[in-house]
């Protein structure tokens, strides 16, 4: 499931209840462990949920609110590492690089030509709380590019993939072009304007906060492995009822269908690859490890007839199963 840090999900409920939003709105999340528990990380769904809840209720324009409220502080190791680069640009490489301390949500490319540098934020507009966190994530890098300079810089174009309703307060607050309707979520800035030292410009300190950045990105890798780990066991626990579907998994798992086949191809896999592994692993050991008849070993392993996994295994060992086993 995607996730995003609860610092920014904080922010969003204490602004959209300070703007009026009933608390009732937001009474059934306060029970849910990742709240209660205080989870540096949760799912990135109840950001959405409160972006739509307060698109609904609120003024318009409550990202450009949420945007501007969010500052390097809200962003731990990640925040501290842009105040202390040695040049604004590097606000934005360090977000490149470093966005999944933030959410596993999408990703950002950054391209520099013709003296524009362009950031590009690439997250599938699925449903209009989405489209609220592109704007905000484009409206709060701006604003930690002027924190961390305290210079007066703005973007020379901002580009979203959706359309809008209000675009005069996009307009007011970049102080330059803005496009909906968009092939991609952008923001574009003069690579003179953002070749600049930072207030806090400090080499050494960037380097240690790096250093962490690294350590904090390893263990949310850990974690994706995890989650294929966990996919692995329920295929194992549903096979001698049949292959499950990824539906079935994902609602399990409590994501969507196309969310678990983004996060196995984000390890380069596909849910048919998970599956065939699995049915191969068991396969391989209860051929050598057991005394199961080979149409046994074939309902086990999700099959519904002994010829199917014959031909299976063969792909696979390039063996029948009788031969694979008397070889052991």
């Amino acid at each position: 499931m995607p996730f995003v840090s609860s610092s920014i999900y904080q922010k969003a409920t204490q602004l959209a209840l300070k703007e009026g939003l009933s608390s009732k709105l937001l009474s059934q999340y306060l029970s849910l462990p990742a709240i209660i528990n205080g989870d540096k990380y949760i799912p990135i769904d109840l950001l959405w949920d409160v972006y739509e809840l307060a698109d609904q209720h609120l003024n318009p324009g409550f990202s450009i609110r949420q945007g501007m409220q969010l500052n390097s502080d809200d962003y731990g190791t990640l925040g501290l590492s842009w105040k202390t680069c040695w040049k604004a640009r590097e606000v934005l490489d360090r977000t490149e690089r470093y966005m999944i301390l933030v959410t596993d949500e999408g990703s950002i490319q950054i391209e520099e030509s013709e003296g524009i540098t362009k950031l590009s934020l690439f997250r599938d507009p699925e449903r209009r709380g989405t489209e609220m966190s592109n704007e905000t994530s484009l409206v709060m890098l701006s604003g930690v590019i002027r924190e961390v300079t305290a210079k007066d810089i703005h973007p020379v174009n901002i580009l979203f993939t959706h359309s809008s309703d209000f675009p005069e307060p996009f307009h007011e607050y970049f102080s330059c072009q803005v496009s909906f309707d968009q092939p991609v979520n952008a923001i574009h800035y003069k690579t003179s304007d953002i070749d600049v030292p930072t207030l806090k410009a400090d080499k050494s300190i960037h380097q240690f906060l790096v250093e962490r950045m690294d350590e904090e990105t390893k263990g949310i890798r850990v974690n994706a492995n995890k989650l294929v780990s966990e996919i692995k066991n329920l295929i194992i626990e549903a096979l001698p009822s049949g292959i499950p579907s990824v539906i079935q998994l994902g609602d399990h798992l409590g994501m969507s269908a196309r969310t678990l086949k983004r996060r196995l191809s984000e390890k380069g896999l596909t849910f048919r690859e998970v599956v065939q592994n699995v049915q191969e692993e068991i396969s391989i050991d209860l051929l050598k490890n057991s005394d199961c008849s080979i149409g046994e070993i074939a309902f086990q392993t999700g099959f519904s007839e002994q010829s199917a996994f014959n031909r299976a295994f063969k792909r696979w060992k390039d063996q029948s199963p009788v031969e694979y086993r008397k070889s052991c």
